[in-house]
């Protein structure tokens, strides 16, 4: 028996460590597997939450992007009288100030220039405001602006192009109601379009002679007009005009001024064609009425001759 018995258990045991390293096999099988599982799932969801990541970045990049579309800036209008907003007061010999409108998702401005010593378009101004002023311009010079948007590295088109002019003189408000104020006594109170040119001219003349005295120097009018710091101290105080309480009393006040009497004095100032077409005339340097012709209540006005300016009858007015 006891051989029996130890031959039984020689045969068992070999049988069980087989059994045993089998299922320690199968099991670290299965804990490797579990593993890998687990390591394969984490993998997944990293590779998910990148792709969710870069498919909202992607979709942010292109949002922005559609945010940064930026139109076209569009320039404030020209103040042509009653204003400093685009040509300042006493200062429109040599500045003039350029505003435009604001363009959403714009940073900045850009505003380029053309005209006078600006051969070509030249970029003057990078800002972020809605007007600039731009100085050391040329007296009586008609310069040309354009402007864009830019938000890094993306940029508008270009504005339109706006014309602005400077003045052949500088003058504030009172001044340009002075001015306004002897055209009006003189013949910009007649009715009819036939005064037009008359309006025009007087403009001119009341102009040219404060531009001679005070800038060019030439003809007969330094001489008397120079001791003048101002066109309303000449028309009011020379005697060769009226002084403001004259023209009070005949009704010559700023109030009783009419428009197209403005449009005509802003032309004058500016040297550009303002009132119907008619265009402004630099040797007009005087006026006169029925004294001279008293058949005639047309206006006349002299040209400049060889030896200086006077009151010498060239053409009638009509």
């Amino acid at each position: 028996m006891g051989i029996i018995s130890n031959n039984s258990s020689e045969g068992v045991t070999p049988k069980l460590i087989k059994l045993a390293t089998a299922i320690i096999a199968v099991s670290i099988l299965f804990v490797f597997c579990i593993g890998n599982a687990k390591v394969s799932a984490a993998d997944t969801a990293a590779a998910a939450t990148t792709t969710a990541t870069t498919a909202k970045t992607t979709t942010t990049a292109t949002t922005e992007t559609k945010k940064l579309t930026l139109a076209a800036p569009k320039f404030v209008a020209e103040a042509k009288y009653d204003s400093a907003a685009t040509h300042p007061y006493k200062k429109q010999t040599t500045q003039l100030i350029v505003r435009y409108k604001s363009v959403k998702n714009a940073a900045k401005y850009q505003l380029y220039i053309k005209g006078g010593k600006y051969k070509k378009w030249t970029k003057i101004k990078t800002t972020t405001a809605l007007k600039v002023k731009v100085k050391g311009l040329k007296r009586g010079t008609t310069y040309s602006f354009k402007v864009r948007a830019v938000n890094g590295s993306v940029k508008s088109a270009f504005s339109k192009t706006q014309k602005l002019s400077t003045a052949v003189m500088d003058y504030d408000a009172y001044g340009f109601q002075a001015i306004c104020r002897i055209v009006y006594h003189e013949v910009g109170g007649m009715a009819g379009d036939f005064w037009d040119k008359p309006i025009v001219y007087v403009s001119d003349c009341v102009v040219n002679r404060f531009v001679a005295a005070k800038y060019t120097k030439k003809g007969v009018w330094p001489s008397y007009y120079s001791r003048y710091a101002t066109v309303q101290e000449m028309i009011y105080y020379s005697g060769n005009f009226m002084s403001s309480e004259g023209l009070a009393y005949d009704g010559a006040t700023y109030g009783n001024v009419p428009k197209r009497v403005k449009v005509a004095a802003y032309g004058a100032l500016y040297n550009k064609t303002a009132l119907n077409g008619i265009k402004n005339d630099g040797t007009v340097y005087y006026w006169c009425n029925r004294p001279y012709y008293q058949s005639d209540s047309r206006i006349a006005y002299s040209f400049q001759i060889p030896w200086g300016y006077f009151n010498v009858w060239r053409e009638y007015w009509g």
